[in-house]
């Protein structure tokens, strides 16, 4: 008995015990986007950082609240910090082209068409570090560039 006892928590050791979400990716797919309005495809595995990627769509109210700020972090941090946007499960890019113009999106933004990064909210923000890791990952709207700027200078552990 005290055996089966011993085989039955070393089980829940190996196992884990009571685990109900699937363990988060530390790096991000290995898949390759196109980029929205034209050029040439991204591999994900490729992005290094410092790095912030922004998913989001033309159809999320706080993603269209929240672009005007993502580009005025790339505007402001060029050449320290890279912004990378992904427009996250439109089928047509012309609603998100209008918004990107509307936003002055000047960093480059790729196409999701098919949801392959499986986020399960929008607007999510990830950050990646020198390596490729995912640093930080969280769906949160951004309000505002300091909220931003202090998300980005915790997690990857640059001043700004």
């Amino acid at each position: 008995m005290r055996a089966l006892g011993l085989l039955l928590a070393a089980a829940l050791l190996l196992t884990g015990c009571g685990a109900t979400e699937k363990a988060r990716p530390e790096r991000l797919p290995d898949i390759s986007l196109a980029t929205l309005g034209g050029g040439p495809a991204v591999d994900l595995r490729s992005v290094r950082g410092p790095a912030v990627v922004n998913l989001w769509a033309s159809w999320c109210v706080p993603c269209k609240r929240e672009l005007p700020i993502y580009a005025d972090f790339a505007r402001r941090h060029t050449g320290r910090v890279s912004v990378l946007g992904i427009d996250f499960q439109e089928t047509d890019g012309s609603a998100a082209t209008a918004l990107m113009a509307t936003s002055k999106v000047g960093y480059p933004v790729l196409a999701d068409p098919d949801g392959d990064l499986h986020a399960i909210g929008l607007p999510e923000i990830l950050l990646i570090d020198a390596h490729g890791k995912i640093a930080y990952r969280e769906y949160v709207e951004i309000k505002s560039l300091a909220q931003l700027e202090g998300i980005v200078e915790k997690h990857l552990g640059i001043a700004l």
